[in-house]
């Protein structure tokens, strides 16, 4: 067996194996701060398919202080017997379970509440809000609040804690960074009195607690700017951590408000973000190093593990993709294991809108009890019109519950829409999605036909039960656009060539933003983009840890964006707006490529609804994100 999956130990925690699971602080927390049924089901399931250890999500030393929305806390004794209860649970499976101990100081919603969050010092937070200093008569209270929340956690039966001084963020973080940290007393200036206030914190649990009682730091390798803490920083001071009593660190990255993209990295970053800092950091710590930052590859984690380049591995969003991540590692099932792509959309996109987080290729994440697999009593001759995501989403699963499933996709390709997206710059690992589904679907026998378009001819001749259409959508032109016009489809799919010239995007959605930078890296000759929105912004649809650092790539390349300007007509290549409330034209020209959305493509259902049991999934009933149109065929074929 490899050493990733062996046991071994930090501190005086035994682990089954060198795994983890890293809290995301997903949305599905109770308003009293306490473990709920959902919350329950979701880590139970992850400890049952032998994650090592569960670290729970920020859980804040003051229940008046909270992080976002319902956070958890040990409010009473009664939330610590409950606590108890599910930890008991956890530890039936033979996990570990630690929570992640913070105040969020900074990052506090009380603002909210007409309280100004605490901070080191005066400045704005990621929500906009002013901060307040803390007085240096205030730190003794909140140490003393750190080290009864850590011994609040052991008597809820928590292996450890693992306690949160990253990313300049929330109360520690800050503290310990120059970016946030301006103050001019003895928990100011230096870095060792940046970090007194941490010090304090471990030297109380410490003494609450335990020297047995392990601790585990969640800390920024670098925070990856120039004003911020350096990886040599943080070399500096792990001999005084462990001198305090940290008994393992946790290396991630990044700020939470300059690089987003660090602490959550998605498209454009490399897969294991923090490798490198947490290799650096393990050749002078003497207790155990582990890592976190876009973990996705099985094979991968356990190579970098077998090497002993870190100890241990932390995984976020690849648990959200399939809670049977770990187990199926072990059992070397790679093919099996749902792929997370890093696109946000589910676990950071939802949560932006304040809707509990989701994932993509699992639409099961947080909703274990609800979404649960069964073999159906009545199987059906299922006929699914359209091999895009959505048509073999559904096709997996109906095929797992032992329907008998045929696929006719009209072209001679599956994936749809997908095939394009992987095409845009920084996106092919969203090929993963199609590759992973095409593997269910042979693995459960679906019968899968290409250039065959269904037409109720079709359905006459094949006599299925059911018919479920997920023809998918095809682009939107406007009504002034020309029947010959470009449409970024077509760009994308490389059906129209475009190498060099001045180009207008009209539309700056996800599409127009993709389009723009795919025809700026391909280009073989000069290329001049310039996209144009009527809206007050680009990039709807995209979460901020994709969107921040294409705007940046955007800026480098000297796209123009042009944002409340709406298109009235276009005539010779001159384009003719409305830019904040006043007409002019913009000239010069030499395409125009049209990003303006997609519309349904369901004629075929409208002729068959009222001949046989039909249904309508995905952009074919709706156009959206890949996000809906995965749910929407779990939903429905969960329950036929």
């Amino acid at each position: 067996m490899k050493r990733i999956y062996e046991p071994w130990n930090i501190g005086t925690m035994k682990l089954k194996n060198h795994t983890f699971m890293a809290p995301m602080s997903l949305g599905y927390e109770s308003q009293d701060g306490c473990i709920n049924e959902k919350m329950e089901a979701f880590w139970l399931t992850r400890a049952k398919n032998e994650v090592g250890c569960i670290i729970m999500d920020a859980t804040s030393v003051d229940p008046k202080v909270p992080y976002l929305g319902n956070t958890l806390c040990f409010r009473n004794q009664s939330s610590i017997e409950r606590f108890k209860t599910f930890t008991d649970k956890i530890h039936e499976t033979g996990c570990k379970i630690i929570p992640q101990i913070t105040h969020p100081g900074p990052e506090s919603i009380s603002s909210f509440f007409g309280i100004p969050p605490m901070a080191p010092s005066v400045y704005l937070n990621s929500m906009a809000q002013k901060t307040r200093e803390l007085k240096k008569e205030e730190l003794p209270g909140i140490i003393h609040q750190y080290a009864t929340a850590s011994k609040q956690a052991k008597e809820a039966g928590f292996d450890g804690i693992e306690l949160h001084c990253a990313h300049a963020y929330m109360l520690l973080g800050s503290f310990l960074s120059p970016l946030r940290n301006k103050r001019t007393d003895e928990y100011g200036g230096s870095l060792l009195n940046r970090a007194r206030l941490l010090f304090e914190v471990i030297d109380a649990i410490k003494k609450e607690c335990g020297q047995d009682f392990p601790i585990i730091l969640r800390m920024s390798g670098s925070e990856r700017d120039p004003q911020g803490n350096t990886l040599e920083d943080m070399k500096r001071l792990i001999p005084y951590l462990e001198e305090h009593g940290i008994d393992c660190f946790e290396i991630s990255g990044g700020t939470q408000y300059e690089r987003c993209n660090k602490i959550i990295p998605c498209h454009s970053e490399s897969e294991f973000t923090n490798l490198f800092e947490a290799r650096e950091i393990k050749k002078i710590a003497k207790v155990p190093v582990i890592t976190v930052g876009k973990i996705l590859d099985p094979q991968l984690m356990a190579d970098v593990i077998e090497r002993n380049e870190i100890d241990g591995v932390v995984l976020g969003r690849s648990l959200l993709a399939d809670e049977a991540f770990v187990k199926k590692a072990m059992k070397e099932q790679y093919d099996d294991i749902a792929p997370c792509t890093g696109c946000g959309i589910g676990c950071v996109g939802e949560q932006t809108k304040r809707h509990p987080a989701s994932c993509v290729i699992n639409p099961r994440a947080g909703r274990e009890e609800e979404l649960v697999w069964n073999k159906t009593a009545d199987p059906k001759n299922i006929l699914i019109a359209g091999g895009g995501i959505g048509g073999l989403a559904a096709a997996y699963v109906l095929a797992r519950r032992n329907h008998k499933v045929t696929v006719m996709e009209k072209t001679n390709q599956l994936g749809g829409q997908m095939r394009l997206a992987c095409r845009a710059p920084f996106k092919q690992e969203i090929s993963k999605w199609m590759i992973y589904l095409q593997n269910q679907c042979k693995k459960y026998n679906v019968n899968i036909l290409l250039n065959q378009e269904v037409t109720s001819d079709t359905i006459k001749e094949n006599k299925p039960d059911i018919v479920i259409v997920a023809t998918g959508a095809t682009p939107h032109l406007p009504g002034f656009a020309a029947k010959d016009s470009i449409n970024a489809h077509d760009v994308l799919s490389e059906k129209v060539s475009i190498p060099g010239g001045n180009v207008a995007i009209i539309g700056g959605g996800m599409v127009g933003i993709e389009t723009a930078e795919y025809l700026t890296i391909n280009a073989k000759g000069p290329m001049m983009t310039t996209i144009i929105e009527m809206a007050d912004s680009i990039g709807q649809g995209m979460v901020p840890n994709n969107l921040v650092p294409t705007m940046q790539r955007l800026a480098q390349h000297g796209t123009k964006i042009l944002t409340h300007t709406k298109v009235l007509n276009i005539n010779n290549n001159a384009i003719e707006v409305e830019s904040y409330g006043k007409p002019t034209k913009l000239s010069g020209f030499t395409h125009i490529i049209y990003a303006t959305g997609v519309k349904p493509q369901n004629h075929l259902y409208d002729e068959i609804k009222e001949e046989v049991e039909a249904y309508c999934i995905g952009d074919a009933s709706q156009p959206a994100q890949a996000l809906e149109a995965v749910r929407s065929a779990y939903e429905l074929s969960m329950n036929l």
